[in-house]
């Protein structure tokens, strides 16, 4: 099982059921829906084919709504700008140009009116992604001049960015707010929201879900400076983070993009805090199908970092093999798990919540007895979360009921989403609708363990929350007689009966016994039977019994 999970934007090149249905079955765990692009109609449609391509394939995703944040850019020009190396230029909002006719042939427009009054002297101004960068020198009125440092062609929309200026402009802009009406109106199970500098960005957007009465996770993008700065507050306020290197590379410098990295997912990894790690993580695949082997390395970094989820932005949006480069992602991930990184100590972990020792009592003890899977049951995730963040070796199954539940554990770690459908809940068994169901469809066999963890809300706990159990796979002792697989031994005391149809052969009664009951055939190491010399001494202690994890052994007592 890969346990990291995969984001994929969607865009022109992945908009189709058949495609996002590709998508999914090649590994997507989440789907992207970038709000910088496309119409409200488009953006209706596109989660329509995704919900579309989830029933198609049998396998829920969640969808992420990505709120653009504010935007700094060039306004339109007549032809590019030419700015050479050295050269002196101003810059200022489109309206005001007529008003200095002697900056007219080197008036850099921008569609930012906040621009000049955010600026200073000294303070870097970069264009098109840092490929063109400039120096402020001074104020002019409602301009401000500037020194071009390397310069280039700059074209109209292309995007400006103030690296070491405080920008007055909000982080969730009134563009942002329809847009965060649209995705809770159409399902939305993440919001993402850019530009995010302080946690009171983060609180305006958290205040107005409670206004709304919604509960939708936050997912912080982290790529300013001053949000760098401000980490430990944003964390303490924010449901998940995003290590955004796109913007974050142009404001504080590529060269310091890794060690940021690095830091941002440890402070997440020790605070249990879901992380994504995105950007050009295969860039190269947007042209070429397969990637560069930087790129397959920095993916692989980004797991061993301890990230949660990988994303791709314009490879599986626009690029022209979107279903190759998921795949590939996932098979990068699956190989850099084998070699996992160690998870955190207890020493170090908070354990005074009750609710997450339980997981972290439930994933050591599922480690111990070797099960197969952690059933955490759960109503609003929560468990999931907490199981997630002590990184279980155990494979994770989230049983609920709830579909917005579903979609939200797909960015979990490690924690596989499962749904029960079709259980009455007045006549509710977790024998027979649960423990059968799972059994059937991950393929447990007799004698197989499952560690199962009750931890949030009512769902299936009567009144058993905050609880661990281990169960053991096992079908009902078969009525004795007419079975071929039934072998039987008895004396004047006793009859033993052992059904070889389920034993497990396990061998448990084998060791347990001091008399020699049990035996294991020298032709089959897997099949054991009874000792009829032997049955005499059985002191009908029914040990055996006890420690036969398919109750494949029955011991009647004879009436004299």
């Amino acid at each position: 099982m890969r346990r990291a999970k995969i984001v994929a934007t969607l865009g022109p090149a992945s908009n189709t059921i058949e495609k996002i249905s590709a998508l999914i079955k090649a590994g997507m765990n989440v789907a992207r829906v970038n709000m910088s692009h496309g119409t409200h109609e488009s953006h209706t449609q596109l989660i329509k084919n995704i919900r579309q391509a989830s029933l198609n394939v049998k396998q829920e995703v969640a969808v992420l709504i990505d709120l653009q944040g504010p935007k700094i850019r060039v306004d339109k020009v007549d032809k590019p700008l030419e700015l050479k190396d050295g050269s002196s230029w101003v810059i200022g909002e489109s309206k005001n140009i007529e008003k200095y006719p002697e900056y007219k042939d080197c008036y850099i427009p921008t569609i930012y009116d906040k621009l000049v009054d955010d600026c200073h002297d000294g303070a870097r101004i970069l264009f098109d992604d840092g490929l063109i960068s400039a120096e402020a020198v001074e104020r002019d009125r409602d301009v401000y001049k500037i020194k071009i440092n390397v310069g280039g062609f700059l074209k109209s929309n292309k995007g400006i960015n103030l690296p070491d200026c405080d920008v007055s402009a909000p982080a969730f802009t009134a563009k942002d707010k329809e847009d965060l009406l649209f995705g809770l109106e159409n399902g939305a199970d993440y919001l993402a929201l850019s530009f995010v500098r302080r946690k009171e960005d983060v609180e305006e957007v958290k205040f107005l879900l409670h206004k709304l009465k919604k509960n939708i996770p936050i997912i912080s993008k982290i790529e300013k400076p001053q949000a760098i700065d401000h980490l430990d507050e944003i964390m303490e306020v924010t449901d998940v983070i995003m290590v955004a290197r796109g913007d974050m590379g142009v404001e504080v410098g590529n060269h310091l993009v890794p060690s940021v990295q690095k830091k941002i997912i440890k402070k997440c990894n020790e605070r249990g805090i879901p992380v994504i790690t995105a950007t050009q993580m295969l860039e190269s695949m947007t042209e070429n199908p397969t990637p560069t082997r930087a790129e397959a390395s920095d993916v692989a970094n980004a797991i061993w970092d301890g990230t949660d989820a990988v994303m791709l932005s314009g490879e599986s949006a626009s690029g022209k093999y979107p279903v190759e480069t998921v795949s590939m992602m996932s098979k990068i991930i699956e190989v850099a798990e084998l070699d996992p990184k160690e998870r955190p100590l207890l020493r170090n972990m908070d354990l005074s919540n009750v609710n997450a020792s339980v997981m972290v009592a439930a994933s050591m003890i599922a480690e111990k007895v070797d099960a197969k899977r952690i059933l955490s049951v759960t109503e609003s995730g929560h468990s999931c979360l907490k199981i997630s963040f002590f990184r279980p070796k155990t494979e994770v199954l989230g049983i609920t009921n709830h579909l917005e539940t579903v979609r939200r554990l797909c960015l979990y770690w490690g924690v596989t989403p499962y749904r029960l459908f079709d259980y009455n809940e007045d006549d509710f068994n977790f024998q027979k609708d649960v423990i059968n169901k799972v059994k059937e469809d991950v393929g447990l066999v007799n004698g197989d363990k499952l560690v199962i963890t009750r931890g949030d809300g009512r769902f299936f706990s009567r009144g058993s929350s905050n609880s661990v159990k281990v169960e053991i796979i096992k079908d009902a002792p078969k009525v004795p007689g007419g079975q071929d697989s039934l072998s039987e031994a008895s004396d004047d005391k006793k009859k033993i009966l052992l059904d070889n149809s389920i034993c497990a052969s396990c061998q448990n009664c084998v060791h347990i016994c001091p008399h020699d009951i049990w035996k294991v055939s020298d032709n089959d190491r897997r099949t054991t039977y009874i000792n009829e010399a032997k049955i005499s001494e059985c002191t009908m202690d029914y040990e055996c019994i006890r420690v036969c994890p398919t109750g494949a052994i029955e011991i009647i007592p004879m009436n004299n």
